[in-house]
């Protein structure tokens, strides 16, 4: 790192992607020094609001590769690291940032041909490396596959299951479903889930505020009759759609949907962007999220005007989705569990399901996830 240039208002530093400019109000509201820190937790130990009216740089330098800002009229002092700087400089030019390629920060996006599904053996959950692999994967694919895992219909009360797994991260987030929910042909289904028949690829439950971040799917009983799983990396989607119909790109990540499910005594209502991006700072214009689920799509509701043309823009979308270079198709082997993110990674079934298969279902809060660190 190399001190470019300093005035009162703002300092300018060479990092490793270029010259980059911070103001001295941002470099005061996040000095690093022991005094605004709390050296535990990160937290900030001040509010903004005491802060001096206008807060200047007093005096700045490089020594040993952090930059060292005085400021006034307060006095305080704080050095910055190279890598602190980098990762959260603002000073780009408008959609550059991370825009093309990642969505969140780790995430990789993939055609099926790619994608080559990281596996967990139960009986290495303990090897902490092993399981930093899976967590590591999960973020980059946005999915892995734990296996080892309870077979059959009535497996022993101590045979590892779905809800062992999701302990690996986290508490299961508990939904009208209860905590796990049972996945096979039901006589009165209260969704199509729960039926033999084909699923269209989907995200689960875009009609709850949140989303559930992840779902796991742990099978215990399948035949070879069917039951054809099919992936398909919703970022990747997206940014196909992007580069090909920039339009129909801008038009559903501006547009918000409804989507709605009604059963059971709930009416779950919740509206978003089918694409959601970043809209602000470095990464602005990353993928952000997918909604999709044709099933829980509510009538749409934009104004007169606008109704063809988001259809044009839906339809345009939901045929790319079908791209065989896009679906990733395995069978869920009994004793496997897909652990999968359910704001980018759209899951459907195909052809029709052997009747017999049975799944247990749940989900996890992201946070557990993408939170999680060593």
């Amino acid at each position: 790192m190399r001190l470019v240039d300093v005035s009162p208002e703002v300092v300018t530093v060479e990092l490793a992607d270029g010259p980059a400019r911070f103001h001295a109000l941002w470099l005061r509201d996040n000095a690093r020094d022991d005094a605004s820190r709390h050296a535990g937790n990160d937290q900030r130990l001040f509010d903004v609001t005491e802060l001096a009216d206008e807060v200047v740089v007093a005096s700045a330098e490089v020594v040993d590769g952090r930059l060292v800002v005085a400021f006034g009229p307060d006095g305080a002092t704080s050095a910055f690291d190279a890598g602190w700087l980098e990762a959260h400089r603002y000073d780009v030019a408008a959609g550059v940032g991370s825009r093309a390629g990642d969505g969140p920060a780790g995430a990789v996006p993939w055609l099926a041909a790619d994608l080559d599904l990281h596996r967990l053996a139960w009986a290495d959950r303990d090897d902490r490396e092993s399981l930093a692999a899976t967590t590591a994967a999960l973020v980059r694919d946005g999915v892995a596959i734990v296996h080892g895992l309870a077979v059959g219909e009535d497996p022993p009360a101590d045979a590892p299951g779905i809800v062992d797994v999701a302990g690996l991260w986290g508490p299961v987030r508990a939904t009208n479903y209860g905590e796990v929910f049972l996945v096979r042909a039901e006589a009165n289904p209260t969704n199509l889930a729960f039926t033999p028949k084909a699923l269209n690829v989907h995200t689960d439950n875009p009609y709850r505020r949140p989303v559930p971040g992840y779902q796991l799917l742990h099978c215990l009983v399948a035949s070879d009759v069917g039951g054809v799983t099919v992936l398909l990396d919703g970022f990747r989607a997206a940014e196909v759609l992007r580069d090909e119909d920039p339009a129909a790109f801008d038009l559903l990540a501006t547009t918000s949907v409804p989507f709605r499910w009604s059963g059971d005594g709930f009416d779950l209502r919740n509206r978003g962007p089918l694409i959601e991006v970043e809209d602000g700072g470095p990464r602005a214009g990353a993928i952000r999220a997918v909604r999709y689920n044709n099933r829980s799509a509510a009538p749409f509701d934009v104004p007169f005007d606008e109704m063809a043309g988001l259809y044009e823009a839906f339809r345009t979308f939901a045929r790319l989705l079908h791209r065989p270079e896009l679906e990733h198709r395995f069978t869920l082997a009994p004793g496997e569990c897909m652990v999968f993110d359910n704001e980018r990674v759209l899951h459907g079934r195909d052809g029709e399901a052997d009747p017999g298969r049975f799944l247990h279902g749940c989900y996890l809060d992201r946070d557990w996830i993408h939170g999680r660190v060593g």
